[in-house]
């Protein structure tokens, strides 16, 4: 409307001056022609007339000039009038056109949300149900967990292990397992792939969680970590599932160290394994918002366990001289177990604060021995340290003096371990 009234504006004042413009030369044409005749009719011309049509001219020329500049003033307004209708007429495409796209997207999103609905209504019951938010509940009875200066810490349902996040499933005769957040892995699909014995693959069944792409290759030797030694580790049928077998190390007790695999509901065996390698990694890992999970097999055995407690054993090696150097003196105690805390101070990481187990059950003879498991070092590859501790005790003050120490590197279950018993 602003354009329209401009040129209407522009147009009249061109028009009253060209009519002006007219009036003022038919004025000069007479005043030229009455001028123009003979030297007698001269005196008989009106010169006030003349100047008078002069002055009418000039200033109809002077009005034309203006309604020109008013004209061309006018015309620029009517284009940028012009141009901000073509932008609004832009814009409200524009707003038309992601108006539509919203509508879409509610659209879609009314759509997957009734089909999760209706996928969760056709397959509830994946979750066990004595899980809540998917969170293994601690059933730890009577086992104890140490930091690094030594402090002990009654497990509980609600406790955590410093340095490690998730689910704790450990019990003094049934298991200990919470998850490792710096661990994951697993297949690309959201089913179970484990074969049977003869290699055969086994019906599909619906997992909880999601797969993930880093965790232990199929056929890698796992150790269990990080349980006490009056502790067992649950192994269940499915991530957070019906536990179907418990993992039992045996160590320090004058036998050959090994891992025993018991029914779930009685201390009868199911299987014997090698302690460092005799629990192997399927190749499927999968992760629930609080636990990262693996699938092993033992034996002819298989099931699902934290990650939090499997990983691979590098090489051992004789760490008294460097354990004696980073103390600043042979360490010394009334208990083996607090003698161990002492010597796993020397590894132990105060940022994150690492977590320290007695995995090992403390023995007394000749030669006393106790194994303590040190959890939760700030390196990509290596996780940690299982070191067995030899001390000698005083016959008379029964305190215990460091004798040797052997250090066997924990590697993070995704990384692996080298030929030459390194962490990947």
């Amino acid at each position: 409307m602003g354009m329209s009234l401009s040129l209407a504006v522009a147009r009249r004042a061109l028009l009253l001056a060209l009519v002006a413009l007219l009036v003022a030369v038919v004025a000069l044409v007479a005043a030229f022609v009455a001028d123009s005749g003979s030297d007698d009719a001269a005196d008989d011309v009106d010169t006030a007339d003349l100047a008078e049509a002069r002055t009418a001219a000039a200033a109809a020329q002077a009005s034309a000039e203006d309604a020109a500049i008013m004209s061309a003033a006018s015309a620029a307004k009517a284009d940028e009038a012009a141009v901000v209708a073509q932008e609004a007429v832009v814009m409200a495409q524009q707003a038309a056109a992601a108006a539509e796209a919203a509508a879409a997207q509610a659209a879609a999103a009314v759509e997957a949300l009734a089909a999760a609905q209706a996928a969760a209504a056709a397959d509830g019951g994946t979750q066990p149900a004595d899980t809540s938010d998917e969170e293994t509940e601690a059933e730890t009875t009577g086992a104890t967990e140490t930091d690094a200066a030594g402090a002990t810490e009654e497990a509980d349902e609600t406790a955590e292990p410093a340095a490690e996040t998730g689910a704790d499933d450990t019990d003094a005769a049934t298991d200990t397992e919470d998850a490792d957040a710096s661990e994951t892995g697993g297949d690309e699909s959201g089913e179970a792939s484990t074969d049977g014995a003869d290699g055969a693959p086994e019906p599909a069944v619906s997992l909880p969680g999601e797969p993930y792409e880093f965790g232990p290759p199929a056929g890698a030797a796992l150790a269990v970590v990080g349980v006490s030694h009056d502790s067992v580790l649950n192994v269940r049928d499915v991530p957070a599932g019906e536990i179907v077998a418990r993992l039992d190390n045996v160590m320090n007790v004058g036998s050959e160290p090994v891992v025993y695999v018991r029914e779930a509901d009685s201390d009868a065996l199911i299987a014997t394994l090698d302690l460092n390698r005799g629990v192997i990694a399927t190749g499927n890992t999968r992760k629930l918002p609080t636990t990262i999970w693996h699938e092993i097999r033992m034996a002819e055995a298989v099931g699902w366990a934290s990650s939090a407690f499997l990983s691979p054993l590098g090489a051992t090696s004789d760490a008294t001289a460097e354990t004696v150097a980073v103390l600043g003196e042979t360490p010394a105690a009334s208990t083996l177990a607090e003698l161990a805390r002492i010597v796993a101070g020397a590894v132990a990481s105060d940022d994150p604060p690492s977590r320290v187990v007695v995995s090992g059950a403390p023995v007394s003879g000749d030669l006393a021995e106790i194994t303590v498991d040190v959890l939760g070092l700030p390196d990509d590859a290596v996780r940690g340290f299982r070191l067995q501790v030899f001390a000698q005790q005083d016959s008379d003050s029964g305190s215990f003096t460091l004798k040797s120490v052997e250090s066997t590197t924990i590697c993070d279950s995704h990384r692996g371990v080298s030929e030459e018993g390194l962490c990947n």
